[in-house]
């Protein structure tokens, strides 16, 4: 029998029951994995969004049960070189019992709803691997908004790694200091040109606003060519409120995980954590490069895997894979992961007002 269901705006009260909701439903494949929000579902929702707003489904015989959730949270962004407030659509959950039923149908009603403006659009990310997702894309229900492809993201992950490089001497890379606070928010607007580059306030980040949670400027590097700031680069550890946890493997990569980790401590690859455990990496992001320079990019990456990188961690960083950096990864070791990115609208094609220019993707808040 069908349960009557509603759909409601989460509140406080919902934390625990929102984390629950996401250990319930892994994404499936040879490595089985969830993405948790531990201890502090809302801590993570802020970190992808200045502003949250998440959609829960309950049934109405059992109140506080989550059997679904979306989050359709706002961030500005430069769209056209203008500050634009655009809405991310991710966190799609539902629990395995209630797919093919009235849960998403209802969720997407109410998302909907909750856009405020005929002309609002939102975008999303998807792991080609998450195939239900993009199963339901393809479905073509009438209550679903449409679904734009707008680019292919490719997802680096850097295990540390030996590397021969010869340091170039007029090339100078440090960490920021507090009193790098005015040239890390230049450098900043200066990325303002970049479609979807987001906008960010060095003030807030000194401020430790929840938009920039754990983060200090030391946790920036600030690169100089002949005494000029040439680029910069975050990197932000987000393992202690934002997780990828292993929950099992197939049985074939189970029986390599040992001898496969041997290698990789040997010779640089990923390391697979066991069971229950989960992966440990540092992602890139707020990265701004005069003219996309792959020299100063490989510069700051020899940096930080030299510098920065501890054993069994890697360096995750994404870029779309017409971005001119994104060849400059070749030349290290790496396992990619592919996504597909969207923009979304009931009333229109998004892709109509926006201009071709190189876009960015900030993987730190997907």
């Amino acid at each position: 029998m069908n349960k009557e269901i509603r759909t409601r705006l989460a509140t406080a009260k919902d934390e625990s029951a929102l984390r629950e909701l996401l250990r319930r439903v892994p994404q499936m494949g040879s490595v089985t994995l969830t993405f948790e929000r531990e201890p502090d579902f809302f801590i993570g929702a802020r970190v992808s969004c200045e502003h949250e707003h998440v959609l829960v489904c309950e049934e109405l015989d059992t109140p506080g049960v989550l059997i679904a959730m979306i989050d359709i949270g706002k961030r500005q962004q430069y769209i056209n070189g203008q500050v634009e407030s655009v809405r991310y659509l991710h966190d799609l959950r539902i629990v395995p019992e209630s797919r093919g039923g009235k849960a998403l149908k209802a969720l997407f009603i109410a998302v909907a709803e909750h856009m405020s403006a005929e002309d609002e659009w939102m975008e999303a990310v998807i792991l080609e691997e998450n195939l239900i997702p993009l199963g339901i894309i393809g479905r073509g229900r009438p209550w679903l908004p449409g679904f734009y492809p707008a680019g292919r993201v490719i997802t680096s992950l850097l295990p540390a790694q030996p590397r021969k490089t010869v340091q170039d001497k007029s090339l100078i890379i440090r960490p920021a200091t507090r009193a790098d606070a005015p040239l890390l928010q230049q450098l900043w607007d200066g990325a303002s040109h970049r479609q979807g580059f987001p906008v960010y306030k060095v003030n807030d980040l000194l401020a430790g606003t929840g938009y920039f949670h754990g983060l200090t400027l030391n946790d920036y590097l600030i690169a100089f060519f002949k005494g000029k700031a040439v680029a910069c680069m975050g990197l932000w550890n987000q393992k202690s409120f934002k997780q990828t946890r292993v929950s099992g493997y197939a049985p074939w990569l189970a029986a390599l995980r040992i001898p496969y980790n041997l290698y990789a401590r040997l010779f640089g690859a990923i390391h697979l954590p066991s069971p229950g455990d989960c992966f440990d990496y540092l992602t890139l992001h707020s990265l701004v490069i005069d003219q996309d320079n792959p020299r100063i990019f490989k510069a700051l990456l020899d940096y930080v895997l030299e510098h920065h990188l501890q054993a069994q961690q890697c360096l995750a960083c994404g870029f779309f894979d017409d971005h001119p950096l994104e060849a400059a990864l070749g030349a290290y070791r790496r396992k990619k992961l592919y996504s597909r990115h969207f923009l979304i609208s009931y009333k229109h094609d998004p892709r109509q007002t926006q201009g071709s220019t190189n876009r960015h993707i900030e993987i730190a808040r997907l």
